[in-house]
């Protein structure tokens, strides 16, 4: 899919400026995919700082024009900022028992809900910090968490989680 957005971009780069794709440059293509109103595209992979964040496209911008620079992590070095709005409050929560299956392969089975108790659901995220939390939650632990279900693939895309253990709340 990026190839194609990365490809037609770079047509229509060509048709309006009247010149052959090898005279169109790189930075050129990076700029316009970083600025395309309709589907911006991240040109450089920050496991650590999503597009919704008000420093993603300086961070582009900056690794785009120090491509040594770039963390082998891939992870922003800097501290990043969380996203202004609070999952809690425009997502529905969900409550279950924890799975890990393996390195970022997580699974919730639902308690809460009486149409979809005891399914089992894979859990997704693209929240940097939600990750991570998910990375520490001890399997087979009740566990809360804000998200949208996706009943054709039965996965839960996680924004935000929860663990309650005697009294103590964790949040992601």
């Amino acid at each position: 899919m990026n190839i194609g957005q990365a490809a037609g971009m770079a047509a229509a780069l060509c048709v309006g400026r009247g010149c052959q794709p090898r005279d169109l440059p790189v930075r050129v293509l990076q700029e316009a995919l970083l600025q395309d109103f309709e589907a911006s595209a991240a040109v450089i992979p920050l496991f650590n700082l999503t597009p919704n964040r008000s420093d993603w496209l300086y961070w582009q911008r900056y690794y785009c024009d120090r491509p040594s620079s770039y963390p082998a992590s891939g992870n922003c070095p800097l501290s990043v900022e969380k996203p202004s709005t609070d999952s809690r409050n425009t997502q529905s929560p969900f409550s279950g028992i924890f799975h890990r299956r393996g390195e970022q392969d997580y699974a919730l089975t639902l308690t809460d809900s009486a149409s979809n108790a005891d399914r089992t659901w894979q859990l997704v995220t693209l929240e940097p910090e939600t990750d991570q939390f998910l990375q520490i939650c001890e399997t087979e632990k009740p566990l809360t968490i804000w998200g949208r279900l996706n009943f054709a693939g039965a996965w839960l895309l996680v924004e935000a989680a929860e663990l309650r253990e005697s009294g103590f709340l964790q949040k992601s």
